[in-house]
């Protein structure tokens, strides 16, 4: 190469950005440039002619072969003695991490090519080094940024991907795992729509690809899908999603880089189809409620806890003439306006408020347990105004126990104000109503081998629809050693409670000497019933069959209180919850049998309302908790003597308040 040749090619090393020198074949440097001079501080003066390695000492701080001189190896012995260095044709590349490199250590890339004469031969080579110590810490930051994005997603209750923008998997947690049956390991790195297979069983897009399609696009396209932001939200039924297909609710969001411009998607997704089912379920029961609402005598609404109304029945239609189709999901007090011609609350709204709020504010509202009752004139319901009677109790969640919206009856009483003038008729009535509720009554309790049985009912104020029955089975041979036992309270009072009462006294104490099943005797009784119940009224009821022989009680709850039973050896409280509804509603009601074993000195207390919600002077009611502490305290005595001890206290603690609900208890102990 001539001297302008040599001159034009050190020019161009020269004003190389990257640090870049040249040895010939004896190793000596012949090409030091600036770059080079300002990474090592080493001047090109104190370097050019060096060899020995001299080069390497400002990196390795001893001389060593550098990249350059592996050129003149063989590429055998370049493969087994670095086998970090790459080879593409006969250019030498590496990654290194040097430790002593300007006293912090550094990470370099180094590229080192062959240089050759005009006849191809090799007289020397060339090396370029370039500082990648940020690049590599930017690159772990990264990393380490990937990783705590997959630590936090793998603690995610909810099956979540990530995609980037290219539509590949880079994360896809536990929960996402167990959600598709596919290992993380098996979809990372994936793209065409891979993730989507496991629920559609073909490629097509997920919600998190819609993060990156123009909005308007994704409304014309995908009308159901709700954007909240930058998120999108969708619940979508997906029919190839294992057998029989599943809800999902969906949420997508994009995610972004340190420079704000979106680098991916985050795709959360939840199953929802037990909730789909519940929603169907209580969209269910509100039309059942619904159903028998409309043959309820008495003007009812049903509002949620957000104040929209649920249910307007054929008598508050015809008490309000407003439609039910009118009415049904206004809120905002538009049910109020029929009555007061304004909008303001009713007696179902102070179910939702504190007590204590309720006492200083309503103080004509009565309260019995959580239910609310009041007599109210209102004067601009039609012309000339009307008094009403208003009962108000809350609706809740059988799951949750938590209050999800209020029922309220209303009744038009203005006539009853006429009526007071014959309360001697009435008190006749009732006089009448309580000799046919004793004319029922057992006279006697019948003797059990094996347990202690102990009844009673007393009558009050306003006679009830209280009654029990102890049912042998002495009289059916095959029956023997079993009895039936039953607590039931009609709903109302006087004369046609008493009729009421008696009438499902005999048709359950003859269904029962027919069926076995208590759920049976049960089925069968509330059909017979629900057809003469022609004034609305109905009736809770507990029955069961006792058999001797294993110690068992097999029983129905048709909607009454629950029984308590005290468990003798460990001293603990069960309850026999309702399993099915109460009598006299509707027909063809499903009712199930449920069995317990009663242990020795084990008790079971049956009871009516007139127990618990028996009331005091500061009007108070004595409660559950209170005849729970009765029984516990009082576990070692006979029956009777339970019974007598529970009864004393009730009539203690109401101090002369005159009760208006009939008290009836049948307690069993085993012996």
């Amino acid at each position: 190469m001539n001297a302008d040749g040599q001159k034009f090619k050190d020019a161009i090393i020269e004003f190389l950005p990257d640090p870049t020198f040249v040895i010939n074949l004896n190793g000596k440097v012949i090409m030091w440039n600036s770059a080079m001079e300002m990474l090592t501080s080493i001047p090109r003066d104190a370097m050019l002619s060096k060899d020995n390695y001299e080069y390497a000492l400002p990196f390795y701080k001893k001389r060593r072969p550098m990249l350059a001189d592996l050129i003149f190896m063989p590429g055998e012995e370049i493969d087994k003695k670095y086998d970090t260095v790459q080879r593409i044709g006969d250019t030498l590349v590496v990654e290194i991490y040097i430790p002593d490199f300007n006293k912090v250590g550094a990470y370099l890339w180094a590229k080192a090519s062959p240089l050759y004469d005009s006849n191809g031969e090799i007289v020397g080579s060339i090396e370029t080094i370039r500082d990648i110590t940020e690049q590599k810490k930017a690159e772990q930051q990264v990393l380490q940024s990937q990783r705590s994005l997959s630590d936090i997603l793998s603690f995610l209750p909810d099956a979540t991907f990530v995609i980037d923008l290219e539509g590949k998997v880079i994360a896809w947690n536990s929960a996402m795992e167990m959600l598709t049956s596919i290992p993380a390991d098996t979809i990372v790195g994936k793209g065409d729509y891979e993730y989507a297979l496991p629920f559609y069983k073909k490629r097509r897009p997920m919600l998190a690809d819609l993060i990156f399609l123009p909005e308007s696009e994704l409304e014309n396209k995908y009308n159901t899908i709700k954007r909240d932001g930058d998120t999108l939200v969708v619940d979508v039924f997906i029919p190839d999603f294992k057998e029989g297909g599943a809800w999902f609710w969906a949420k997508a969001t994009p995610m972004f880089n340190s420079q704000g411009e979106v680098a991916g998607a985050i795709e959360t997704i939840r199953d929802i189809t037990d909730r789909k089912q519940a929603e169907e379920e209580i969209e269910k029961s509100k039309r059942n409620l619904a159903d028998i609402l409309s043959f309820l005598p008495d003007a009812t609404l049903v509002i949620d806890a957000e104040g929209k109304v649920l249910a307007w029945n054929g008598a508050m239609e015809m008490l309000t003439s407003i439609p039910a189709e009118a009415m049904v999901g206004k809120g905002n007090y538009e049910y109020s306006l029929p009555f007061y011609k304004k909008r303001r609350p009713m007696l179902a709204d102070l179910i939702f408020l504190p007590e204590s709020e309720l006492e200083n504010k309503y103080n004509t509202v009565e309260r019995a347990g959580d239910t609310l009752v009041v007599d109210v004139f209102i004067p601009d319901f039609k012309p000339g105004g009307a008094y009403f009677w208003a009962k108000a109790s809350p609706l809740y969640d059988p799951s949750s126990g938590s209050v999800v919206g209020a029922i309220e009856t209303v009744r038009d009483i203005t006539e009853r104000r006429e009526m007071e003038g014959r309360l001697a008729r009435s008190n006749a009535e009732l006089q009448i109503a309580a000799e046919i509720q004793k004319s029922f009554l057992p006279e006697a309790i019948p003797n059990i081998a094996g347990f202690d049985v102990a009844a009673r009912t007393v009558m009050a104020k306003e006679v009830g629809g209280d009654f029990f029955d102890v049912i042998p089975y002495e009289i059916m041979a095959f029956d023997e050693g079993r009895h039936g036992l039953l607590v039931a309270d009609v709903a109302g009072k006087g004369v046609p409670a008493a009729l009421f009462m008696a009438l499902s006294r005999v048709v359950v104490r003859v269904n029962a000497l027919w069926h076995k099943d208590p759920a049976k005797v049960i089925y069968n009784s509330n059909n017979t019933i629900a057809q003469d119940a022609k004034s609305g009224m109905f009736v809770t009821l507990f029955f069961g069959m006792l058999n001797k022989k294993d110690r068992s009680l097999t029983y129905v709850n048709a909607g009454h209180n629950p029984p308590i039973v005290y468990r003798s050896q460990s001293r603990t409280i069960e309850k026999l919850l309702p399993t099915g509804i109460v009598l006299g509603v509707m027909e063809d009601q499903d009712y199930e049998s449920k069995t317990v074993t009663i242990g020795k000195d084990d008790i079971i207390v049956m009871y009516t309302d007139g127990v618990t919600e028996s009331i005091n002077k500061q009007e108070e009611l004595f409660g559950e908790k209170r005849l729970i502490e009765l029984i516990q305290a009082n576990a070692d005595l006979p029956a009777q003597a339970i019974l007598d001890k529970v009864l004393a206290a009730v009539g203690g603690f109401a101090d002369g308040m005159p009760q208006f609900d009939d008290m009836t208890m049948l307690i069993i102990k085993g012996t």
